[in-house]
């Protein structure tokens, strides 16, 4: 006769409940500190925006910062998922918490067992941040940069341009910005499948007088 393995799930017993809180207690308090330092930041650069815009306070707090921060979140979550568990664990080594354990008769594949529901629970918060709550909080945060944060002036843009200016000729810009200035041209004529003229320049300005 054939024996049938039993897979035994190991519970949620007292010492689960002592390490999932350290956890997680961890990585809260390590996220929501880098994320207040992260917000004092933000605001300390762009406080003359708000007030060169006259940005409501609830609108900044409401509609720019709680849509800004989940997706800080959810960048930082693996580095401080790490930071949580090196911290906990070598204060529970130093304080000979482990020692007691496996003294006591627990493995450490037993022991792995909050850990694993601590990083399944990290996991599915990311997920959820990933699928639902940022795609819309990106939404509100670009809304409010639009109407609130004005683009710098020396802010490049059109980056990468490839225009046909006639049959045969295509002209290439790598880039340009708010200076009348751009960046690498390359200017070609083709006959056929070859190239019969090219020019180049590393850098352009255009003529204010003649606009060319």
């Amino acid at each position: 006769m054939k024996s049938k393995m039993k897979i035994s799930w190991p519970g949620f017993k007292i010492l689960d409940r002592y390490i999932l809180s350290k956890f997680l207690g961890t990585y809260i308090f390590a996220i929501a500190m880098i994320t207040v330092i992260l917000v004092i930041f933000d605001y300390a650069e762009r406080v003359d925006d708000f007030t060169a815009t006259k940005a409501p306070m609830s609108a900044i707090i409401f509609d720019y910062y709680i849509n800004f921060v989940p997706d800080f979140i959810n960048q930082f979550s693996g580095l401080f998922t790490f930071i949580a568990v090196i911290f906990f664990t070598s204060k529970m080594a130093y304080q000979t918490e482990i020692v007691a354990m496996l003294s006591g008769g627990m493995s450490f594949r037993r022991l792995m067992w909050p850990y694993f529901l601590g990083a399944f629970a990290i996991m599915a918060l990311s997920l959820s941040l990933n699928l639902w709550v940022i795609p819309a909080s990106q939404v509100k945060c670009e809304e409010f940069r639009r109407e609130y944060i004005p683009k710098k002036k020396n802010e490049q843009y059109d980056r990468h341009i490839y225009r046909q200016v006639r049959p045969g000729e295509f002209f290439y810009v790598r880039g340009y910005n708010r200076s009348n200035t751009a960046s690498y041209i390359v200017l070609e004529r083709y006959e056929g499948t070859r190239i019969a003229e090219s020019l180049e320049a590393s850098n352009v300005k255009v003529n204010p007088v003649s606009g060319r």
